[in-house]
């Protein structure tokens, strides 16, 4: 008699043991949703929570299609932890139903292997109903009536900016104004452009001073004063002298009369001359570097005047 109620007993105990998720004393499934209503689109947490010993091998189920019943699996992962004698593996799922009504989650078979020996545990079916996004918790429709207008405080911070800015453009302007009107009385006249003979004196007055002669710079010597007599004729009679090689100067020359033919044979004797120098490598005496000098203050000489000036 006490042998028999011992085994009914075992057979009591095992059974409750099975149903509420123990496969032996240190194994169970626990299986639980975050929510048990949801509206369409929502995330739901669905989690599998296996105890069992260290060194188990856990095997959760696999949805090759992403799908878990009605629902679709949006994403999934697994945490571990160990503790004295017990591991804890959790499986969890993010769901979404994308249809109103009840429905019910099946259940998940999980595989637990200890050793050789392997059980298998079952976790219940789960119910969860899915409402309509335009339904509350009360079951009313969520949109409500537009809310009127906010009347938000008034701010007069940006006439203070205005009144600044146009402080300041003022000054600007006024300043302005004030530097022109300054800068115009501050102009002074101007100089008249000095005689091109006073010019021509002062440069081959120079070039003497230098004496270039004396140092050995003959030819620098010649083409200064060469320079200097034909800037002079540009100034004085407007003949593009400097850019221009000696005898394209001559030729226009003579198509001109403001020199006497004098005054061009000096011009053609003396330009000659430099050109022999500075381009010919002719070795020059010193009675020919002074003459060459005195030939370009006797061209300034004669033609600083008009020749109706002359005359009188």
């Amino acid at each position: 008699m006490f042998r028999n109620l011992i085994i009914f007993l075992s057979i009591f105990l095992s059974g409750i043991s099975l149903n509420s998720g123990w496969c032996g004393e240190a194994i169970r499934l626990e299986s639980q949703l975050d929510r048990d209503t949801a509206a369409v689109g929502d995330t739901i947490q669905y989690r599998l929570t296996v105890t069992a010993p260290k060194a188990s091998v856990v095997t959760f189920p696999e949805y090759s299609d992403d799908r878990i019943g009605d629902f679709e699996i949006s994403r999934n992962g697994v945490n571990e932890l160990e503790g004295d004698g017990e591991m804890v593996v959790e499986r969890w799922y993010l769901l979404q139903g994308f249809e109103t009504g009840e429905f019910t989650l099946p259940g998940a078979e999980v595989t637990v292997r200890v050793g050789e020996e392997a059980e298998i545990l079952k976790s219940p079916a789960l119910e969860i109903t899915i409402e309509s996004v335009l339904e509350s918790s009360e079951g009313d429709q969520d949109i409500r009536p537009i809310k009127p207008p906010v009347s938000l405080p008034v701010s007069y911070i940006w006439l203070f900016y205005l009144i600044g800015g146009l402080i300041i453009l003022i000054a600007v302007m006024l300043f302005l104004v004030k530097k022109v009107f300054r800068r115009r009385e501050k102009i002074i006249p101007i100089a008249p452009p000095r005689p091109a003979h006073e010019i021509a004196y002062e440069q081959l007055e120079r070039i003497k001073g230098e004496d270039l002669p004396a140092q050995g710079k003959i030819k620098e010597y010649y083409s200064r004063v060469s320079d200097a007599s034909r800037r002079y004729l540009e100034n004085r009679f407007g003949l593009r002298a400097p850019e221009r090689t000696t005898e394209e100067f001559l030729y226009d020359m003579a198509s001109t009369d403001f020199l006497t033919v004098p005054q061009q044979d000096l011009v053609s004797e003396f330009l000659n001359e430099c050109d022999l120098v500075k381009f010919a490598r002719y070795g020059p005496t010193e009675n020919e570097i002074e003459r060459v000098y005195r030939a370009a203050v006797k061209l300034v000489d004669e033609t600083r005047k008009d020749r109706e000036e002359s005359k009188q």
